[in-house]
């Protein structure tokens, strides 16, 4: 059973309400296709989906599998190649439309002057 989880379109709405940065998918857990058909036509699906719920073009990287827990050493080298070469876009609404968190607010008003 393979496919997207619901925190990930969740996450990926939260981010379109933000002004949508630069979004890249990274697949992993890939060894565990056990032919090359399957998994050629795993990623052909599994990319499609990513298109439809990002932009057309979205970049992808896959992480072929784990050695021992970890992910083999060139897989990482080559993604964080590619992150350091990313050209950002400016985020045009999110610089357009300030906003402020507020944890906590608390009003000072004095009693007696709210009456």
């Amino acid at each position: 059973k393979f496919g997207f989880e619901m925190e990930t379109f969740e996450f990926l709405n939260m981010m379109q309400t933000h002004g949508f940065p630069k979004v890249m998918g990274v697949f992993t857990h890939l060894d565990q296709f056990q032919t090359a058909k399957n998994l050629r036509k795993t990623k052909k699906l599994l990319k499609h989906r990513f298109w439809t719920e990002i932009y057309d073009g979205a970049k992808m990287f896959y992480f072929s599998g784990c050695v021992n827990g970890k992910y083999l050493k060139h897989e990482v080298k080559q993604l964080t190649l590619l992150l350091g070469r990313v050209k950002y876009r400016p985020l045009v609404w999110r610089n357009t439309h300030p906003y402020v968190v507020v944890d906590r607010h608390e009003d000072i008003t004095h009693p007696a002057k709210v009456e």
